[in-house]
This record gives C-alpha cells, sequence and structure tokens, in this order.
C-alpha cells in the first residue's frame, strides 16, 4: 500500500481579465512636462465627500498651524520642580528637564544630569522611571 501524501495539492491561481493600461508615448523635442493631464479631475465628487464626512460644508481652506496647541519638547523648556517648597528660603538644588526621548532628568545647578529617567505623573509629580 502506498503511503499517504501529506502535502496539498496546489491549486491554479486565479486571473483577473482585465485591460493592460495604456502605453505612454513621448515624442523627440516634446517636453513630457508640458502635457495637460489625461485624465479630467472630478472635484464635485471630492466636495460632496467633504461636505459628508466634514462639518457639512464644501468650502476647502488651509490647514492651520498645530504646533501652538503641543506642549510637548522644545528647545528651550525647563520645568520647575512640582511642589513649591513651603520655606521660602529653601530652593531646590535641581531642575527638571524634559528630554526629547520622553522622559524628565534632574538637571544640577552645576549643569550635570542625574542618569535616573523620570516619568511626569498627571498631578505634576515624578517617579523614576523602571
Amino acid at each position: 500500500m502506498a503511503p499517504i501524501w501529506p502535502f496539498k495539492k496546489k491549486e491554479p491561481i486565479a486571473q483577473v481579465d482585465e485591460a493592460p493600461p495604456a502605453a505612454i508615448v513621448y515624442r523627440k523635442g516634446e517636453d513630457p512636462n508640458a502635457r495637460p493631464p489625461r485624465e479630467e479631475v472630478d472635484s464635485t465628487a471630492y466636495k460632496d465627500a467633504l461636505a459628508l464626512f466634514g462639518d457639512g460644508s464644501s468650502s476647502v481652506e488651509a490647514a492651520s498651524d498645530q504646533s501652538i496647541r503641543y506642549d510637548g519638547v522644545t528647545s528651550q523648556q525647563i520645568e520647575p520642580s512640582a511642589p513649591e517648597p513651603s520655606v521660602v528660603d529653601e530652593a531646590p538644588d535641581y531642575t527638571w528637564v524634559h528630554h526629547t526621548d520622553g522622559y524628565h532628568y534632574k538637571r544640577k545647578l552645576n549643569g550635570e544630569f542625574e542618569p535616573t529617567p523620570h516619568t511626569k505623573s498627571g498631578d505634576g509629580s515624578y517617579t523614576p522611571y523602571s
């Protein structure tokens, strides 16, 4: 008796019958960028979709500057320590710096940084990242 074949027989790949795209013909001495586009753009479909998925208006406006709402990393951002000291004479011997890696680091008065990264909580306190 012959052994059972463990692999499936390959099924033929389904082919889609579609016409090949039209060939692009270039003429000698002709600038290919100066030609008008072959397809006419239908802007009504775009405006209808904009009105459907937008706020209902079909007007197109330039995007606004979103960087004014961003409170992340900037070039000169130094955050003070979370709680203010209760005694006016005592000042913290470090400042918090938000780094581009997303963590906060303690910068001492002499300019050195502590190597431990911290995360900032919603209440403004800092906890060491572990």
